[in-house]
């Protein structure tokens, strides 16, 4: 039996972009079933709910988006590090609010990223802690800003049901 196996190239590109469509749906997933309260919940009075955590990548965005835009309509631009105050909102905001703000939010990148040339993405930056960089890289950066806020938001479920038992 002959067994053909057809791989398929995808970009640096095309991957990134991938990964960051992907997050807003894994977001939904991962917090399909989670209660008002449980979206709420801090494991210490010092660390971040979950919601804390959806504030801050609506936050974000803008910003890295702003950073993007600037990489490319600059000649090597310096990108001071985002230092975006995320703090606990008086009134609770409720878990699809949230959601719809993050998944507003990147859509706007993702458009934006679209609309880019293959050149574009090598354009250069200074960026304040990483030194020299590129547009790809930053995206890059923002994937990699992702994954750490979704396994950040796994812990505290995690510690959730850990406090809960």
């Amino acid at each position: 039996m002959l067994i053909c196996i057809q791989f398929i190239s995808m970009s640096k590109r095309a991957v990134l972009l991938d990964a960051l469509a992907s997050m807003p749906k894994d977001l939904a997933f991962m917090l399909r079933r989670m209660d008002e309260t449980a979206v709420h919940y801090r494991p210490t009075l010092d660390q971040w709910s979950i919601a804390d955590v959806l504030r801050h990548l609506a936050i974000i965005e803008p910003l890295y988006l702003a950073r993007l835009q600037k990489i490319v309509a600059e000649e090597r631009p310096y990108l001071p590090y985002l230092h975006p105050k995320t703090e606990s909102s008086l009134t609770p905001v409720p878990l699809a609010e949230l959601l719809t703000a993050v998944r507003d939010a990147r859509h706007h990148t993702l458009s934006y990223l679209h609309t880019l040339k293959p050149g574009d993405w090598q354009r250069t930056a200074v960026h304040e802690t990483v030194g020299n960089t590129s547009l790809r890289f930053m995206v890059q950066r923002l994937v990699e800003h992702d994954t750490e806020h979704l396994n950040q938001m796994a812990q505290i479920q995690q510690q959730r049901r850990a406090n809960a038992s």
